[in-house]
């Protein structure tokens, strides 16, 4: 479980300090040249590009490492690929049919890819996606009570409660509160492939995303299976 945890400290719980950040919006291109990377599944000569699937769009890249962990995860190939073999190697205790008659261990780990995408590869609100650099504030500090710059579009909640849902409880797969706004929202937000949420869908999943989460904790407490 250690590993669940780091991943989720690492991608969307707000820091205990106060430290600067340096986004800048680059294109899809661009941080896939950067790294070396390719989408080309008959190229074996370069390392494909892990969130292909899900992302393509200009994204808010920090360009500074983290300071609490030493270096930078941000639109970090390398890292989305070792977080989501870490989960992988965790999921693979469980036998995702105990837990859900719905759900299989399929939806479950395409759920937290699409995730962790989102949360490795933060959606710039500039939506040219030929144009890149600028757009962010310069040296943009993150505190507990602002996590991202303005230049940086919110994670749509649905892409966090996805991996709730789909997932078995006992990989204690949090999500901040409903009423955390400071990454996640339900509207005019980053939800990938999808449409984005309107507000009248966004109110009513919201109420289910709270009932959800009364419902995971309730289990938690008791040890019991979850039944989606």
């Amino acid at each position: 479980m250690k590993l669940i945890h780091l991943a989720l400290v690492l991608l969307f719980l707000a820091p205990t300090s106060a430290y600067m950040t340096n986004y800048v919006c680059n294109t899809t291109q661009e941080y896939i040249d950067g790294q070396g990377l390719t989408t080309n599944e008959e190229d074996a000569t370069k390392v494909k590009f892990f969130c292909a699937a899900h992302v393509d769009y200009t994204a808010a890249c920090d360009m500074d490492n983290d300071p609490q962990l030493g270096f930078n995860p941000s639109c970090n190939n390398s890292f989305a690929m070792q977080v989501y073999s870490n989960f992988e190697r965790a999921l693979s205790v469980y036998s995702c049919g105990e837990y859900s008659r719905i759900w299989t261990c399929q939806h479950c780990k395409e759920a937290y890819k699409r995730w962790l995408c989102s949360a490795l590869y933060r959606r710039c609100r500039n939506e040219d996606t030929t144009i890149s650099g600028g757009q962010c504030e310069t040296n943009f500090t993150r505190t507990n009570e602002r996590a991202l710059p303005a230049c940086v579009m919110a994670t749509c909640r649905d892409v966090c409660y996805d991996v709730v849902r789909k997932c078995p409880v006992h990989l204690e797969f949090r999500c901040p509160p409903v009423e955390d706004v400071r990454e996640y929202n339900g509207t005019n937000c980053n939800n990938l492939e999808r449409p984005s949420p309107t507000a009248g869908a966004s109110r009513t999943l919201a109420a289910h995303q709270v009932a959800v989460a009364g419902v995971v904790a309730l289990l938690g407490m008791l040890g019991t299976h979850g039944l989606w």
